[in-house]
This record gives C-alpha cells, structure tokens and sequence, in this order.
C-alpha cells in the first residue's frame, strides 16, 4: 500500500473486528502486510471532562483516551487520539496502558458492542505545539485532522481524533461498498 514515492496508503475506511490470533492492530496490520514497520507511542489517560466537541459526540463528558502517535518505519506519520465512554472503559483492556494486538473494535465486540457503523469528518488544521513535537514538524505545519465517530446499535462507542501533517507520508483512502476486483494502482 505504498504510492511510489514513499508516502503509505491508509484504507481506512476498511477496519473491522478481525481474527483475534492477529498480532497488530489494524492499521499496524495494514503497515505490516505492506512490508513496512509499524511502531506507535501509547498513553492512556482518564478523563472527568472532554473538550465539549468530542463530549457531544460521546454523550458524555467522562472519558477513556487512548493517544497513540503512529509511526512507519521510525517516522511519525500521524496522532490519534480515540476516546471512548468511562462507563464502557472502566475494567477493560482500554484503560491499560499496553497494546491492544486485536484492536480496540475487537475489545468493545467481546464486550457486546459490536461497531454497526461510523462517521468522518475531515477537515483542515494546524499542528500545534505538543503535535509538532510528536510528530517532528514545525508547529503550524498543515494537517489534515478526521474525527471519526463510531456507534453500536444502542450507542456511540469512539469519537477518534487523527492528526496527519501534510506531505508527512499518509494518505487516507476511504471506500465504500465491496472490495474492488482489481488493484487501484494503491
């Protein structure tokens, strides 16, 4: 999944609940089936109080973050931060400080919360100062930042926040319907 001139071809509209033998997560996954090397630095955070965005998305100011900043082979591409309800985190795999090789969809499906669907907003942003750090750009760099906000049937399960600084090596590709029979060329 790589474009020619290095940059990393994301399908993410492609994530699902997988196999649970699989070892990586599943943009980690589709780094590795690329040949390439996936890394991410983790930290998980509890929260009494959200910013008042991802709050009304989740229904609730009381949140789990998991914030990861995504590399491919040793380069920062992007931070994601995914949050999820307390109520739905508290005593799972989600508050731990520790890779989640399944995924966090995986963990919420075992839990009964099988992800029926999500939305994306894609909008334009700056990097600022805390980003530019982990990502090792300068702050005001250009980014494209996607909020994707996932559901149950009964409710919403994330509210995930990815910052990807353009021209950084990442491109997002979304799809919708089948597989196509044919590669795209991606």
């Amino acid at each position: 999944m790589n474009d020619g001139n290095g940059a990393f071809r994301y399908p993410a509209s492609r994530e699902h609940v997988r196999d649970s033998k699989v070892t990586h997560d599943a943009f980690d996954q589709f780094v590795v089936d690329s040949g390439r090397a996936p890394s991410k630095r983790l930290a998980v955070q509890r929260h009494d109080s959200v910013p008042q965005p991802i709050a009304d998305r989740l229904g609730t100011p009381a949140a789990v973050s998991r914030r990861a900043v995504r590399e491919i082979d040793g380069r920062a591409v992007a931070i994601e931060t995914s949050y999820y309800p307390a109520d739905l985190a508290e005593g799972t795999p989600l508050v731990e400080e520790a890779d989640i090789p399944a995924g966090t969809i995986s963990v919420l499906a075992g839990l009964g919360h099988a992800q029926t669907g999500y939305q994306d907003e894609l909008t334009a942003h700056q990097i600022g100062p805390n980003e530019a750090a982990d990502l090792g750009v300068a702050e005001g760099t250009p980014a494209l930042q996607s909020v994707r906000t996932v559901w149950s049937a009964s409710r919403v399960l994330r509210v995930t926040v990815t910052v990807s600084p353009l021209g950084g090596g990442l491109v997002m590709c979304y799809e919708t319907g089948a597989p196509a029979p044919v590669s795209l060329g991606g």
